[in-house]
């Protein structure tokens, strides 16, 4: 028996194809939108602040406030490229995001909203019914064969949010007044569209899949964008700081860059064995090297049975060891699934320490008991912490705080101040 993220759309779609009047409820809608997210997330998914508070204005001016609407940031795609899915939830890649302003990206945003405002999607399906069913159906089939399982997963993505030049066209008119009517300058969607032209390097298979804009290269294209309006001649705007994930909190990255060992720690002091390891060391990785660290020693490399960890790291050349010794990481639902999501409670309680390991002694320590309540569009996996469910966020969160303790145990001095920085005092103790 096959099984794949893609079945309950299927199911959904085949079902509502077949049915003369072709439509799907608000239901439907929002369970096909939880699957395509699904499939996504394993580039990474951040349900980014800044984003979150132009994806709110933007909804109170939509035609559908019925939809539960979710707005993400993708980490891990290299593309300059935004896409919704049916039910309300938005994506924008990282690279993109971070070259818009905030009037930027509210265009970009209410375009897409306004793909899901005027159900392109379905408009786009009942034209073809049953040759897309079969398309989606071979890509379950291929599905069987690990080779093909990344393609098949966001070919169909890719299917389900791939537009003509004509609604596209009716996007970016939506796009334009939704972001007048919030109160943004509609007006830089010129700007955002000609950004969108200026794609990395990719393979081109790559970018063709996922290309669900036509890239705009003319004058003429950007001015039909917003109805034939001749603009006057704009000055392109800086990327907003804000989109920028802040990885450094205000630290110069330490010169030269310093090798540490990372470990984590069950309570016992043996290896934590929780299935979520691998994913909360990638969050600790991915701030302590922006702060000039080098990973001399990764915690998935070592054995339950290594021994003592600062001898280890010394085998591994490395400066420091940091120490996590998790207590408590888990996520619980409190409350029945609704159409917005399940409301979840996380809670985080761990210790860190730095230790040199020239000597031996303890550079910085601190204890962190966390808790955060959120609205979980998709259910923790059983297997894997997630950066868009709430405890994933909290993780990453802690560990920002645990990387900023190392980088200040380290010598690392915030911008314009000869004192150590200590962004998280209020959050722990240090000896």
């Amino acid at each position: 028996m096959i099984r794949c993220a893609y079945t309950v759309l299927l199911a959904t779609l085949v079902v509502a194809l077949a049915s003369p009047s072709f439509g799907l409820s608000l239901e439907d809608e929002v369970r096909i939108g939880r699957e395509v997210t699904a499939d996504v997330r394993h580039f990474g998914l951040t349900a980014d602040p800044s984003l979150d508070e132009v994806g709110k204005r933007l909804s109170e001016v939509v035609e559908r406030q019925e939809l539960p609407w979710r707005f993400w940031v993708i980490e891990g795609m290299k593309s300059y490229n935004a896409f919704a899915a049916p039910g309300g939830a938005v994506f924008i890649t990282r690279k993109y995001y971070e070259k818009l302003s905030v009037d930027e990206v509210a265009f970009v945003i209410g375009h897409e909203m306004g793909h899901i405002n005027r159900h392109h999607y379905e408009r786009k399906l009942k034209r073809s019914r049953r040759a897309n069913v079969g398309h989606l159906l071979l890509n379950v089939l291929t599905k069987g064969n690990a080779t093909w399982r990344t393609a098949s997963d966001i070919g169909a993505t890719a299917y389900l949010t791939h537009y003509s030049r004509a609604l596209e066209k009716e996007a970016d008119l939506a796009g334009y007044e939704y972001a007048q009517e919030a109160g943004y300058n509609a007006y830089l969607a010129v700007s955002a569209l000609s950004k969108l032209g200026e794609q990395p390097d990719l393979h081109p298979w790559i970018v063709n899949l996922y290309s669900t804009h036509p890239v705009i290269t003319s004058r003429e294209d950007r001015l039909a964008a917003l109805g034939d309006e001749e603009p006057e001649e704009i000055e392109l705007p800086e990327p907003d700081p804000a989109h920028t994930r802040d990885l450094t909190r205000g630290l110069q990255p330490l010169d030269p860059a310093a090798p540490i060992a990372v470990r984590i720690l069950a309570p016992a002091g043996g290896r934590w064995g929780n299935r979520w390891r691998k994913n909360f060391t990638k969050h600790l990785h991915l701030r302590l090297i922006p702060l000039g660290f080098n990973i001399a020693g990764d915690d998935l490399m070592y054995k339950p049975d290594i021994g003592d960890p600062l001898a280890a790291a010394r085998s591994r050349d490395a400066r420091y060891l940091l120490l996590v010794t998790v207590y408590e990481m888990a996520s619980e639902a409190t409350g029945e699934q609704q159409l917005g999501g399940t409301p979840v409670q996380a809670t985080i309680d761990v210790e860190a320490a730095v230790m040199s390991c020239e000597d031996g002694a303890r550079l910085w320590s601190a204890r962190f008991s966390e808790e955060r309540e959120g609205l979980d569009v998709l259910s923790v996996d059983a297997e894997t912490l997630y950066t868009d469910t709430c405890l994933g966020a909290l993780a990453e969160k802690v560990a920002g705080d645990i990387a900023v303790g190392c980088a200040t145990a380290a010598g690392a001095k915030p911008v314009g101040s000869g004192e150590p920085h200590d962004d998280a005092a209020d959050a722990r103790e240090v000896d």
